[in-house]
């Protein structure tokens, strides 16, 4: 296929500023509108935004399989489209899996203040916050870490009637035996954390088993995770700015490819007019 041209001039410079301006704009916000469903959407209907993106491929087939009628631009407009929308979900699925719907997680969870350590942890399993009491510390001379690739790490977080370990730090190449530097366990400030589920990370159980066994320790069956920090909104907060992060690169990534889609397929689209004197 050969580009047409019938003034010298490429597709896009045939265009008044109007067109061009619809041709880039509408699969950008295509683009805008799907990452908006991925941060506010997806985490409590997922099924509703696929059926979006379906909705919109869908519109831009159809559009594509028809005459373009009076403006040959509007046989590139369906594919542009079309780009923006897989774009953002590929990135909206990114975002979603590993920032957004952490996030909503702990958003959507329980938060329980002035925890005593030595409170059973069955009580706190539906916790994704948790304020420990002032006297609630880290027995970093009991850190451990289980080797599996990385090194996961964990520590008791103790009061002076604790008995049984309920509640560990926990945390992710940052220990070594009988140290623990996980996160913000070096602040004296650091009383909080946010709740880390087992199945995120089941290495922290064989961590627990060893630290337990070292240094003879007692700690329930069912224990719980948390990662030791002086500010556990915040760190919730970063999760849902670096999901936004992602998004905003990702309607920029549609707007660019936007851009590109236009330029080459205009080059190889001949205005309508121009078929007509080419038949027979």
């Amino acid at each position: 296929m050969k580009p047409w041209r019938d003034d010298g001039l490429p597709g896009w410079a045939r265009l008044s500023i109007w067109e061009l301006a619809v041709l880039t704009a509408l699969p950008w916000l295509v683009g805008v509108l799907m990452s908006y469903l991925f941060a506010y959407t997806y985490h409590g209907m997922p099924v509703s935004v696929w059926l979006v993106a379906l909705a919109l491929l869908a519109v831009c087939l159809w559009h594509a399989r028809h005459e373009p009628g009076t403006h040959h631009w509007h046989s590139v407009l369906p594919i542009s489209c079309m780009a923006g929308v897989v774009v953002s979900c590929v990135l909206g699925l990114v975002a979603y899996r590993n920032f957004y719907s952490i996030y909503w997680l702990y958003h959507d969870s329980h938060a329980y203040a002035n925890v005593l350590p030595s409170e059973p942890a069955a009580g706190y399993l539906d916790a994704g916050k948790l304020v420990f009491a002032d006297e609630a510390h880290i027995d970093a001379r009991r850190g451990m870490g289980f080797k599996d690739g990385s090194t996961y790490c964990v520590a008791p977080i103790v009061d002076a009637a604790t008995s049984s370990v309920q509640f560990w730090a926990a945390g992710v190449d940052c220990c070594s035996r009988g140290s623990f530097e996980c996160d913000d366990a070096w602040d004296e400030k650091a009383h909080a954390g946010l709740v880390l589920r087992h199945a995120w990370h089941p290495q922290y159980a064989l961590a627990v088993k060893q630290a337990a066994a070292a240094f003879g320790l007692a700690t329930t069956k069912t224990p719980i995770y948390v990662q030791w920090l002086v500010d556990p909104e915040k760190v919730e907060m970063n999760y849902w700015m670096l999901g936004n992060g992602i998004l905003v690169g990702s309607c920029l990534i549609s707007l660019v490819i936007s851009a590109l889609v236009n330029v080459v397929l205009l080059r190889f689209t001949a205005p309508p007019e121009s078929l007509a004197f080419a038949r027979p």
